[in-house]
């Protein structure tokens, strides 16, 4: 653009944004009317989905202590009305149970939400300001923390690093060895996810390796596993 249409443009910002609205309106119309998934079971879905989450999900789970209520609304369809139970670590339809927490957002978003496999529900929907949220007592780090990691990688993450930030020394015994609890990669649950064979712990996660007679890792330089070596009458 020249200098003057520059000019112009600040000038008169207003008619600029008018008519760049006009412009892109159909493209924006568009879109939205590729949201809608009629074909998607949202129930079976979303339980297929989170149900392995939350079950993994051991720091957030006591750190909600209860439920979360989802409503996706639809007047011509129907509502969904789902229920992530924190303590039972399930998905199952709301039962007028009484809930801290409760989001409300209608039933297209949530089914482009799924039909895409958004991983980060913070970053598209919250962000997006198309919902609504209501809760009972304070701000809840735990519940926003869930919607970002909505994938076993990131979610492990995150359950690493509040372990590390409680000072989590947890050891645990594996085919007779004793070491860490989380990956020294990025930090997934050893318990889920390690295998031993021989004297070499994987990490099935990304696949990273370490020599538990020392702790020594085989596939990085760096990232030592905190072992304790052979315990019990084997050792």
């Amino acid at each position: 653009m020249s200098d003057a249409e520059v000019e112009k443009l600040f000038a008169d910002k207003t008619s600029y944004l008018i008519q760049m609205q006009a412009r892109r309106q159909p493209a924006v119309d568009a879109a939205k009317s590729s949201w809608a998934h009629p074909e998607i079971d949202v129930m079976a879905e979303i339980t297929e989905w989170f149900t392995p989450l939350l079950e993994e999900a051991d720091h957030m789970a006591a750190g909600i202590n209860g439920g979360v209520r989802f409503t996706a609304a639809d007047p011509e369809r129907g509502d969904i009305d789902l229920l992530l139970d924190f303590v039972t670590r399930e998905v199952r339809e709301y039962k007028d149970e009484k809930v801290r927490y409760r989001f409300q957002t209608k039933r297209v978003y949530l089914e482009q939400l799924i039909f895409e496999k958004e991983i980060d529900w913070v970053n598209s929907l919250f962000l997006s300001c198309r919902f609504t949220a209501t809760r009972i007592g304070p701000y809840n780090e735990y519940v926003y923390t869930f919607f970002k990691c909505l994938s076993e990688e990131r979610l492990n993450y995150a359950e690493g690093w509040y372990a590390e930030a409680a000072h989590d020394d947890e050891t645990i015994t594996m085919d007779g060895w004793a070491l860490q609890r989380r990956c020294p990669h990025l930090k997934a649950d050893l318990a889920r996810f390690g295998h031993i064979e021989g004297n070499v712990l994987t990490c099935q996660m990304h696949g990273w390796k370490w020599r538990l007679t020392d702790g020594k890792c085989i596939s990085s330089v760096g990232h030592p596993l905190r072992t304790e070596g052979k315990v019990g009458p084997s050792a």
